[in-house]
């Protein structure tokens, strides 16, 4: 038996006034309502219940619709957000490790290689271009990591416009958050552990050449990965968001 229009109506209905737990910037609990894309997914899935109810069980659709709603409970809603959240940033997270592992396995390794041989080169010109070429590369990974944030972030509002709340439209500026702040949270550690600090106490033990191997390679993994979040994670999300949007706002 296939719902009708008006019955379908009602538990769409139903499904957009459900609300769930969340916390919001400040890690406050707050209650919010299912993102859209939930929304049409667990219509399908609350209607197609209760046609096998109202078949197998003889029951009226006002029965099996109660059926489902005690099935379908606050708490189930919750949960397959929450693991529809976690399979999204599954993808690109492995998206990007996938990206990782194909970049040192083809061809452009040159181009890493390249790279690391000139800021080595950079590094060992002088005490004072080591330390402005770590600072400068630094810096300028960080922004560019901020700043792919707010594109990302301004990219995503454009993109879904006035329409319902998506969930990839909302996580998405998070997962590009998470690929960067990792990045410089371990690059950082890594600086600090691996390369020895330079000052007036080892000015005579200070092994300037090692040290200078392992940050040009630190400086040349950080870039590798700002390039790859922005050309594989960055613009595959951009892509995902239209198709997103567009198939569920149809």
């Amino acid at each position: 038996m296939q719902l009708t229009t008006t019955q379908l109506q009602q538990v769409s209905n139903w499904i957009a006034n459900q609300k769930i737990t969340d916390f919001d910037s400040f890690g406050r609990k707050d209650k919010k309502h299912l993102y859209y894309d939930i929304q049409c997914e667990m219509t399908d899935h609350v209607a197609s219940n209760i046609e096998d109810v109202i078949q197998t069980e003889n029951k009226s659709f006002s029965e099996a619709f109660e059926i489902a709603k005690q099935k379908w409970n606050v708490s189930e809603l919750q949960k397959l957000e929450q693991a529809k959240e976690k399979a999204l940033k599954s993808k690109y997270t492995k998206l990007y490790f996938s990206a990782f592992k194909k970049l040192f396995l083809s061809p452009r390794i040159l181009y890493v290689f390249l790279v690391g041989i000139l800021i080595f080169k950079l590094l060992m010109i002088d005490e004072f271009w080591f330390s402005q070429v770590k600072f400068v590369v630094s810096i300028g990974c960080l922004f560019f990591g901020l700043g792919l944030i707010l594109l990302n972030m301004y990219q995503t509002e454009k993109i879904n416009g006035t329409q319902n709340r998506f969930l990839l439209n909302s996580i998405s500026f998070k997962i590009i958050a998470v690929l960067t702040g990792l990045n410089a949270v371990i690059t950082n550690f890594a600086f600090n552990f691996f390369v020895e600090p330079m000052n007036s106490f080892n000015t005579e033990t200070y092994d300037f050449f090692t040290n200078s191997i392992k940050l040009s390679i630190l400086l040349t993994l950080m870039i590798c990965n700002v390039t790859l979040v922005y050309f594989v994670i960055h613009k595959q999300l951009k892509a995902d968001l239209k198709r997103y949007v567009i198939s569920y706002s149809n």
